[in-house]
């Protein structure tokens, strides 16, 4: 008998769907000239429309409910360059899902901790066709403004690891920055090596996740263990040789200190001037994001401990996220996982 699939003893093998290119072209809102370059493994076709045009034809050989509108979604990323590995590597997860749910994707960096510029290009949204953003958040008024104006052209906005503050903002994806702030004082009041003044390298006062882990870290150090209290914060400006001259700096002027946190990036630049001190192994040092680089740091007994976010989670949910607050469906927010990696753990570990 042959119905929705082949009867065969008592198996009911389901026929696949034909896709046919109308089909795809008309789900992938793309031309059928367009389909057929893909199809065909032709040039001058991007990885994004790639993606979306398999996605399409995947979605209609299996029968799933296909998208009906004209064009797809247009979102737009913005993250600040020279960020580290961290923030590239979420760049490129962001450029991988960019035919997701029937949208395109473009990820844009702008310069590092200038509320000015981040305005500038959010504003820049306005009537590009531009449906919702996605953006690593400046605690600044000038930035919440321009959240306000593009939810008045009703272009939404999703803040990205770290968060701010806004009535039209759609949601915030990343993790608990006062808990990572908190495990980071936990693991430095149980491992440091005895009682002592502790630092933290801040990356100024910008990033709203910056300033919550900080939080988090003298919080339960002040609780738990007042033995070792925090005696400084230096601000490194999220900068390699910010943190170098910073990490210098503090040791010269602490040396007694018993352990460093650095709550942001530039890692190397602290690791640099540990070394330089002579004070490797002896002063624990805490950092965040897990990178071939502080990997490294790890295996040689340069870090202790690193706390660390899945970027590609925090990409995949962010689409998410947008496409469904787009397509007017329910939404659901979780905080990232807070992870612990040290040398023991490293091997499996997902880098971003």
């Amino acid at each position: 008998m042959l119905n929705d699939g082949i009867m065969t003893d008592n198996f009911n093998i389901p026929l696949q769907n034909i896709a046919k290119i109308a089909d795809i072209a008309k789900l992938a809102g793309v031309s059928t000239a367009t389909v057929d370059r893909v199809l065909n493994e032709r040039k001058n076709v991007s990885e994004a429309t790639r993606q979306r045009v398999r996605q399409a034809k995947k979605a209609i050989e299996n029968g799933e409910q296909p998208i009906t509108r004209a064009r797809p979604w247009r979102l737009k990323v913005f993250l600040p360059e020279d960020a580290g590995p961290s923030t590239d590597y979420l760049a490129a997860c962001f450029q991988e899902m960019g035919a997701r749910g029937n949208a395109t994707i473009e990820c844009i960096f702008t310069r590092k901790m200038e509320p000015a510029v981040l305005t500038r290009k959010l504003k820049a949204c306005i009537g590009q066709g531009i449906d919702a953003v996605a953006f690593q958040a400046l605690d600044d008024p000038r930035v919440r403004d321009a959240i306000e104006e593009l939810a008045s052209y009703k272009i939404h906005c999703l803040a990205l690891v770290s968060g701010i503050e806004s009535n039209s903002l759609i949601g915030y994806i990343g993790m608990n920055n006062r808990a990572a702030g908190r495990t980071a004082g936990y693991l430095m009041g149980r491992m440091a090596k005895g009682p002592g003044p502790v630092a933290l390298l801040s990356g100024g006062q910008l990033y709203r996740s910056h300033e919550e882990r900080e939080m988090g870290c003298r919080a339960i150090l002040r609780r738990e263990f007042p033995h070792n209290p925090i005696v400084a914060t230096y601000d490194g400006q999220d900068d390699i040789e910010g943190n170098y001259e910073e990490t210098l700096a503090l040791l010269n002027h602490h040396p007694d200190l018993v352990g460093i946190y650095n709550v942001g990036g530039g890692n190397e630049g602290v690791v640099r001037a540990m070394k330089e001190a002579g004070v490797t192994g002896e002063i624990m040092f805490i950092g965040h994001n897990l990178t071939p680089k502080t990997h490294s740091y790890l295996l040689e007994g340069s870090m202790d401990a690193v706390i660390h976010q899945n970027m590609r989670l925090a990409a995949e949910l962010s689409v998410e996220a947008l496409i469904n607050f787009l397509n007017k469906r329910p939404l659901q927010f979780a905080s990232l996982p807070v992870e612990i990696i040290t040398k023991e753990n490293t091997l499996g570990a997902s880098y971003g």
